[in-house]
């Protein structure tokens, strides 16, 4: 947890902003670590974004909408499409490969419900001229790949018209 502590703190002193919520590597909560979280609002984290309701990297049985761990301590899992044994992530390769369509639909029902739910992006996801990944697997090559070419304006047109805000917001407005 020092790790965690000492991240946090200079983050923190970089932007020079408080940081409220956390992500464990790859959505690594799961199994054994899936109670880790308890510590976190000790180190004044008031969310965290770890705990995936997909069976891949998490675990499927998981709540898929946002709701209280302890007190005012949130989970706010990623958004999956789907709720039986087929899902898909909406976020990495799942908006950049599944139809417009139904990626778009998606997020609107999110927003009608006002889900609180995080729209996760990777920077690299961003950079047309990224590098390719050697060594890696198959499955990690398609999650990092898929659908890169022209994804900024793709995932320009899906966000258009959506009013945003940050975790922090939706969090302390609850």
């Amino acid at each position: 947890m020092a790790s965690v502590r000492d991240g946090k703190a200079l983050l923190e002193d970089l932007s020079g902003s408080s940081v409220s919520g956390y992500r464990a590597p790859e959505w690594s909560l799961r199994g054994a670590a899936l109670d880790w979280w308890q510590e976190l609002p000790d180190l004044g984290f008031r969310y965290d974004s770890s705990r995936v309701p997909l069976s891949v990297i998490g675990d499927p049985t998981l709540p898929r909408r946002p709701h209280r761990l302890s007190g005012d301590f949130w989970e706010l899992p990623p958004p999956v499409l789907w709720s039986g044994p087929v899902r898909m992530p909406l976020w990495g390769w799942g908006p950049r490969v599944l139809p417009f369509s139904l990626v778009r639909r998606a997020l609107e029902e999110l927003a009608l419900e006002d889900a609180g739910t995080p729209l996760v992006l990777h920077p690299w996801e961003l950079d047309p001229a990224q590098p390719r990944l050697r060594g890696v697997s198959l499955g990690h090559r398609f999650t990092h790949c898929a659908g890169l070419p022209g994804y900024q304006g793709h995932l320009r047109d899906l966000l258009d018209g959506f009013q945003l805000t940050s975790l922090e917001t939706w969090v302390a407005d609850q």
